[in-house]
């Protein structure tokens, strides 16, 4: 009777080692086909993998062997993988911890399989896949604690599916994209370099041949080391940046011999180093207010030669500021009673005959909705409004093109308003103290709200519109996922 005792203690003991083994216990290198199907073999029951995984290998074509995974809490590396078509198989994949990395892949044209993402932890680095012309299925990240680096990839012409991400805590990178023509899907980013404890908190747009607009970052607000524009072939325009206020480093602008003007930089009020403003052949316009207040107080360091006459040194282009025609204080918008609100305000006005508002639907093609005459020549403070009622429900853009008496003419930054209906799915408030309400419920859906390291704290099934009560929650950012049958919101709130 003793004796089978301890064969069943040794069974059961034996049993339980074999359970704690069923996930990998030390970071796992997959380098064949057969390695991948045989993942749920080896590891039965995994979901949730707490080391790091590479997949790299020759004859790798497909990931569904890895269907199971629901979780890495490390790092996936993809990488150097030729026959790789498909990641379908990591569609279950809902949370990565730290760095996601896909590089070198030359037969992989979509990312498709990584819808289920809802943010990284780390960096994300997709680089050097010669045929990759996707990123669709990245749309659900709402954020990026480290850094985004897109290079190298010659057939991506959109970052369609970059729509959702709200900053990154270290760089952002685009380089080396040689079909690329616009950023038009980084609209929702508002902050790169946000974590004051990493270094290397940079933006750097470079070596992008065929990029002739920057716009989609006309949220960006802060950048929190160097700002570095250069070698863009075709760049033509800068207007993305007419939010941009806060640059903590060293500003360049440098080798983009199509650039002909960067006025829109008005808002910019403040540089942590040298503005530097070089090499730009036809550029000859650089009197933006932000760039005249920084150029203008003694001690700060510019370096601008070698672009065309107008902004071809420091003198210049203090003479271009001096003569600038109108000061705008401010230009803003907002939602109110079924129609977006435009204010603004002059300081001062010269040989002012009137403004142009226009309206774009996308912040790249604008169209004229009317004209407000202006003031002539003013010293005094003048205020304007113009209402453009019933907009649709989604995001709209608008400026204003003011024009002398001569005919010259300049643009104000771009204000963007949100025109919310009420089938819209809306936050509020937001900031929020204790207590937030989804609005615009009309299906029933699973709310599921994380913290920045992407934790769920709360998830409830809801009809109709309904409270969360976040009053346990510390103060920080926090994300909430609106998930029904049809479709997947993800929206940014802040608890202060």
């Amino acid at each position: 009777m003793k004796s089978k005792i301890i064969i069943l203690l040794i069974v059961l003991r034996s049993g339980i080692g074999v359970y704690a083994q069923d996930c990998p216990g030390a970071p796992l290198t997959l380098s064949t086909q057969a390695q991948v199907d045989n993942f749920p073999n080896n590891f039965p029951g995994c979901t949730e993998v707490g080391v790091s995984i590479t997949i790299s290998g020759n004859n790798i074509t497909n990931l569904n062997g890895l269907s199971q995974l629901e979780s890495i809490t490390k790092s996936l590396f993809i990488i150097n993988n030729p026959s790789l078509t498909s990641l379908s198989g990591l569609s279950n994949l809902s949370n990565i911890g730290v760095e996601l990395t896909i590089d070198n892949c030359d037969a992989l044209v979509t990312l498709n399989g990584l819808q289920a993402l809802p943010f990284i932890g780390g960096t994300l680095t997709i680089t050097g896949n010669a045929v990759l012309n996707d990123l669709n299925a990245l749309s659900g990240i709402g954020h990026i604690n480290g850094s985004l680096l897109i290079s190298q990839n010659p057939a991506l012409a959109s970052l369609a599916g970059l729509d959702n991400v709200a900053f990154t805590g270290r760089f952002l990178q685009i380089s080396n994209n040689n079909a690329l023509t616009a950023l038009n899907s980084l609209d929702n980013l508002t902050a790169v370099g946000n974590n004051p404890n990493v270094i290397g908190r940079f933006l750097s747009i470079g070596s992008n041949p065929n990029l002739t607009t920057l716009n989609g970052l006309n949220s960006l607000v802060s950048v929190g080391t160097d700002f570095e524009i250069a070698n863009n072939g075709n760049l033509m325009s800068l207007n993305a940046f007419v939010n941009l206020t806060t640059v903590g480093g060293e500003f360049s602008i440098t080798n983009n011999p199509d650039l002909t003007s960067i006025t829109d930089f008005d808002n910019l009020a403040s540089v942590g180093g040298t503005l530097t403003i070089s090499n730009n052949n036809v550029l000859s316009d650089c009197a933006a207010e932000g760039i005249c207040n920084i150029v203008a107080p003694p001690g700060q360091q510019a370096v601008i030669s070698n672009n065309d006459p107008g902004c071809n040194n420091e003198n210049q282009v203090e003479a271009a500021c001096a003569a600038a025609p109108v000061e705008l204080t401010f230009f803003k918008g907002k939602y109110e009673d079924e129609a977006a609100v435009l204010t603004w305000q002059t300081a001062t006005e010269k040989n002012n005959d009137y403004f142009i508002v226009e309206h774009s639907i996308n912040g790249n093609h604008f169209q004229k909705l009317d004209k407000v005459a202006g003031h002539g020549t003013s010293s005094d403070v003048n205020n304007y409004q113009f209402r453009h009622v019933q907009p649709s429900n989604g995001a709209h853009y608008y400026r204003l093109k003011q024009v002398d008496f001569d005919g010259t003419s300049e643009y104000s930054n771009i204000a963007v308003v949100f025109a919310a209906g009420d089938d819209a799915v809306n936050i509020a408030p937001n900031p929020f103290a204790d207590v937030v309400f989804i609005q615009g419920i009309t299906d029933e859906c699973v709310v599921r709200v994380r913290s920045a390291s992407g934790m769920v704290i709360l998830e409830k099934n809801i009809s109709t519109n309904c409270p969360l009560d976040l009053s346990s929650a510390p103060n920080g950012i926090y994300f909430v996922e609106i998930q029904t049958d049809s479709q997947r919101t993800v929206k940014r709130m802040i608890k202060e």
